[in-house]
């Protein structure tokens, strides 16, 4: 159903995505060793990549690094997760277990597979050289995905911490049959930490295939919104489709949690709408919470952005205005540079727009 505010993983209920989900099946079999896959959030990643994962028909490892970032970007958590998606593999391939057991750090018992994340324990790198060679033996591929990737910043070594870089360069340099997924909704952050472009890291030079993902056009949106209350038998008026796209703009979660309010509670007027824009409010605001305890002016900044403060010169009187003091132009570079990074704030020519037009809900507008 289209109105399903989890995760999509079956075709049938994947809208509007069929180029880039040929697009990433593709890669997923011809493309290079490292795939991203890019937008902002609410757009639709995960959904895309839960039915390609399961339309490619391959074994796959599918990890959410969320639970990595709530425990603290720990080895031992990283290998909990690793453990729990082989063990999941193992169970549908059988012949794996004679591979992985060949790995000094690793435990094969029954259907379960457990790494030694200690000092002397497994190392991830030689796993999957031996998963490598077991995908060889049965002429397969294997993707690995990780769900919101930019929180692997975290895992750059130091401190006792693995160096996740280090395992993608030897993944493109040694394994001919697994594949690396990234997801990033913080764009910037994720680009950072691949530091493609970065002397100093050791994926510079590497080349990646870079699929992005972007808002519903205004007509796709209401077929969405049609479509989607065709399922329940509704069919709603013209005029209130076209209110609800004007202010939920393509986003497609947004479009899917008014969908589904609207089926729940059998309504379709001004007030569900109201309902949804006030809860996307709650949610973003949450999700900005940190970064405006570093600085009153990323709220500050978000807010002229938002009531159409769009050039660099406009946004700096603005907030200046509102702060009641002056703003060093570093200080606005900054703030902005962060915005555009986290995919927040993206910049159109000379001008600057909000990804979400429901961040400006949350600044107060």
């Amino acid at each position: 159903m289209l109105f399903d505010v989890q995760p999509k993983d079956d075709k049938s209920n994947l809208f509007g995505r069929k180029e880039e989900l040929e697009k990433l099946l593709r890669a997923f079999r011809y493309g290079p060793p490292l795939i991203l896959l890019l937008g902002m959030r609410r757009v639709g990643k995960t959904s895309l990549l839960k039915v390609a994962l399961k339309e490619c028909r391959q074994p796959f490892i599918y990890l959410d690094l969320r639970s990595l970032a709530e425990e603290g970007f720990s080895k031992a958590v990283f290998y909990r997760l690793l453990s729990d998606e082989l063990s999941r593999v193992h169970s549908s391939w059988a012949k794996l277990h004679s591979f992985l057991k060949k790995v000094r750090g690793v435990e094969v018992a029954g259907l379960r597979v457990e790494l030694d994340w200690r000092r002397g324990g497994a190392m991830v790198s030689s796993l999957f050289r031996e998963v490598d060679e077991w995908l060889g033996s049965e002429r397969r591929n294997m993707v690995v995905a990780f769900d919101e990737a930019q929180l692997l910043r975290g895992m750059r070594g130091g401190k006792g911490r693995m160096d996740f870089r280090k395992l993608l360069a030897f993944a493109y340099d040694n394994l001919r049959r697994v594949k690396f997924v990234l997801t990033g909704s913080e764009v910037g952050l994720l680009m950072d930490f691949i530091g493609a472009e970065d002397p100093s890291s050791p994926l510079y030079g590497r080349y990646r295939e870079e699929i992005l993902l972007q808002k519903f056009d205004r007509e796709t949106s209401l077929e969405f919104l049609r479509q989607g209350f065709r399922e329940h038998g509704v069919n709603p008026k013209s005029d209130v489709l076209e209110k609800a796209v004007d202010t939920l703009d393509g986003v497609v979660g947004w479009l899917t949690y008014y969908g589904y309010l609207a089926v729940s509670e059998k309504k379709l007027d001004g007030n569900m709408l109201e309902k949804v824009v006030n809860e996307a409010k709650r949610i973003t605001e949450n999700e900005l919470s940190k970064l405006f305890q570093r600085s009153r002016y990323y709220k500050l900044v978000l807010r002229a952005v938002g009531m159409g403060f769009s050039g660099w010169a406009e946004i700096k009187r603005a907030v200046e205005a509102w702060a009641g003091m002056p703003l060093s132009n570093a200080q606005l570079t900054r703030v902005l540079h962060s915005l555009q990074k986290l995919s927040i704030v993206e910049k159109q020519g000379e001008k600057y727009v909000l990804t979400d037009p429901l961040v400006a809900k949350a600044v107060g507008l």
